[in-house]
């Protein structure tokens, strides 16, 4: 391993100084449905996409309650933070709606 010098101009911050919302998905996950909204686990998150495969389905009230906590939006970045660790998308303007699991984290950067 070498080492790695930051460059003098680079200012050093807080996460929490250029973010406004940082938080996880959903540590007690609503049970699967045959038929409702999807919440999507790291698995979905993939070569800088969001992958619309393998998640589970929940109901429309387990999905709201779970979309008031992480209102994720366009632009947010998801990050994974559990299993393959580091992953990351940006969430595009157009897109399903969706929830997430405990292994992606929503961060929306301060612009």
């Amino acid at each position: 391993m070498g080492t790695h010098v930051i460059p003098n101009w680079w200012e050093v911050a807080s996460l929490f100084d250029v973010v406004s919302k940082l938080v996880d998905g959903s540590h007690n996950p609503p049970a699967k449905q045959s038929a409702g909204l999807p919440m999507l686990s790291a698995v979905n998150i993939n070569d800088n996409k969001i992958i619309f495969s393998d998640y589970r389905l929940i109901s429309e009230d387990a999905f709201l309650l779970e979309d008031r906590r992480t209102r994720i939006a366009p632009g947010d970045v998801l990050l994974t933070i559990v299993g393959a660790i580091g992953r990351a998308a940006v969430v595009p303007e157009v897109i399903s709606k969706f929830t997430l699991q405990c292994s992606v984290a929503v961060i929306t950067p301060n612009l």
